[in-house]
C-alpha cells in the first residue's frame, strides 16, 4: 500500500469513528448524561490511556517547547474544543441531521482558507470533489424540523472553527509532532475548556447509569483514536484532501441510523452516498 493510500485510509477510518458518535451519545443521554458533560468526558477520559501509551514509548516524552505549547493552546481552544462545543450546542436548537449538514460545509472553508491566506490553488479535481461532497451531504437532510437561526449559526460556526483546526495543524508545524502526544495535549486543553464551561452553565453531571459511563469511556477512546487517524491523514494527504475525505462521517451516521436505529432511507440517501463515494474515488485516483 502506498503512503498516499495509507493517508486516505486513515482519514476514512477517522470519519467512520466520528460517524458512530451520535449512536454512542444517544446511549449516554438515555443514561442520564447531557451534551456538555459528554463533551468534557470525551476529552478527559482518554487522557490516562494516552499518557500510558506515550510513557511506554522509550523514544517519546511529554516534553514540548514553549512555542509548541502556545500553538496547542491556541488551536486546542479556538479549533478543537470550540468545534465540539459549538456543534453540541447547536443540537439544542436544530435537528442533528441539519446541524451535521451545515457543519460539513467546512471542506469549502478549508480550500478557501488555503487560497486566501496561503495562496494555494486547488486543482479542478478538488473543486469538483468538494461540490460533489456538498451535494451528497445535502441529500442526507430530510427537511424536517423547525428552522432556528441560533442553531444554524452555531453549526455554521462549528464548520469554520473545524476548518481553522484542519488548516492550522498543517501550516503551524504541529503535524510534525508525535500524533499521540499532540492528541494528549489537545484533549487536555479542550477538557479544561469544557469543564469550565459546564460549571459556568451548571450542566456538569456525574449522575449517569453504569452503561452511560461505559459508553462515555468507549466514546472517548474511540474519538481519541479517530483524532490520531485524522492527524495522520493531514500529515500525508494534506488539509484539503483530508477535509473532503472526512465526508465519510455522515455516510457512517446514515448507515448506522438505517441498520441499528431503524431509520428510513430513500433514493436521496442512496444518491448522496454515491456522490460522496465518487468524490473520494476522484481524490484517490486522479488528484496529484
Amino acid at each position: 500500500m502506498s503512503i498516499k493510500s495509507k493517508g486516505i485510509l486513515a482519514v476514512i477510518i477517522s470519519a467512520t469513528i466520528f460517524g458512530s458518535m451520535p449512536l454512542m451519545a444517544k446511549i449516554v443521554y438515555e443514561s442520564g448524561g447531557n451534551a456538555i458533560s459528554l463533551t468534557f468526558y470525551r476529552f478527559s477520559l482518554i487522557l490516562p490511556f494516552l499518557y500510558l501509551l506515550i510513557k511506554r514509548n522509550d523514544k517519546e516524552t511529554l516534553k514540548i517547547t514553549k512555542e509548541e505549547f502556545k500553538k496547542i493552546v491556541f488551536v486546542g481552544t479556538l479549533g478543537y474544543g470550540a468545534t465540539a462545543l459549538l456543534l453540541y450546542l447547536s443540537y439544542n436548537y436544530i435537528p442533528s441531521s441539519m446541524a451535521t449538514t451545515i457543519h460539513f460545509i467546512y471542506p469549502v472553508f478549508v480550500i478557501l482558507g488555503c487560497i486566501l491566506f496561503f495562496k494555494e490553488k486547488p486543482s479542478i479535481i478538488k473543486i469538483i470533489a468538494v461540490i460533489l461532497c456538498l451535494l451528497g451531504v445535502l441529500m442526507f437532510y430530510d427537511g424536517n424540523g423547525n428552522i432556528n437561526f441560533a442553531g444554524i449559526f452555531l453549526a455554521f460556526a462549528s464548520s469554520i472553527t473545524f476548518a481553522f483546526y484542519t488548516i492550522y495543524l498543517d501550516k503551524s508545524g504541529l503535524k510534525q509532532m508525535n500524533t499521540m502526544k499532540l492528541t494528549f495535549y489537545l484533549c487536555l486543553i479542550a477538557s479544561i475548556m469544557m469543564l469550565i464551561f459546564s460549571i459556568i452553565t451548571r450542566t456538569f453531571t456525574i449522575n449517569m447509569k453504569p452503561l452511560g459511563w461505559l459508553m462515555a469511556l468507549f466514546l472517548s477512546l474511540s474519538v481519541g483514536l479517530g483524532v490520531n487517524f485524522f492527524q495522520i491523514g493531514i500529515k500525508i494527504v494534506g488539509p484539503q484532501n483530508t477535509s473532503i475525505l472526512s465526508t465519510f462521517e455522515p455516510i457512517t451516521s446514515v448507515i448506522i441510523g438505517i441498520l441499528i436505529l431503524n431509520e428510513s432511507f430513500g433514493l436521496k440517501t442512496i444518491f448522496g452516498i454515491g456522490l460522496i463515494l465518487l468524490a473520494v474515488i476522484m481524490i484517490s485516483i486522479f488528484d496529484k
